[in-house]
């Protein structure tokens, strides 16, 4: 299990950017992580005091992040961006619901190459109602060769 402190330390989204609590599990493709972030008053995603649900792609890719760190990618390490949302089906219009409880967050890597990865996700209520679905794609920055100066 990782604490929020752990994650911290794996991913570029710092302070109240991280949006992701704890890690209970991954495995070579797949992570499960939990957030209470969708309930902070102080969450610096929110619009005219409201969290879009669209906000639960963000945390997905967070996610997505975490897991490429922890399984020691290494074109993941030199940092990425996200490059598209795909296939999103989502039920509700908006997260900053208390009774959805602390939000469960599962990412699945369904691609990698030296371009990038593909993650499709989900994001459930504490419950295990479905909230939000996509895909995301992240793309790697690209590395300057040894040797050439970059612009």
């Amino acid at each position: 299990m990782l604490t929020r402190e752990d994650i911290l330390t794996h991913i570029p989204h710092q302070g109240k950017s991280c949006l992701l609590d704890s890690c209970d599990a991954w495995t070579a493709d797949t992570l499960t992580a939990q957030t209470s972030a969708h309930l902070r008053a102080d969450n610096p995603l929110r619009y005219q005091d409201k969290l879009g649900v669209i906000v639960g792609a963000e945390m997905a890719m967070q996610a997505a992040a975490l897991h490429g760190a922890l399984t020691g990618d290494q074109d993941a390490k030199t940092g990425g961006y996200l490059a598209s949302l795909r296939d999103l089906v989502a039920t509700c219009d908006r997260l900053d619901q208390a009774d959805y409880g602390v939000l469960n967050i599962f990412v699945h890597r369904e691609q990698h190459d030296l371009a990038g990865m593909v993650y499709s996700f989900s994001v459930s209520t504490q419950q295990g109602a479905s909230l939000l679905k996509g895909r995301g794609m992240v793309m790697f920055r690209a590395r300057t060769p040894v040797g050439v100066a970059s612009a």
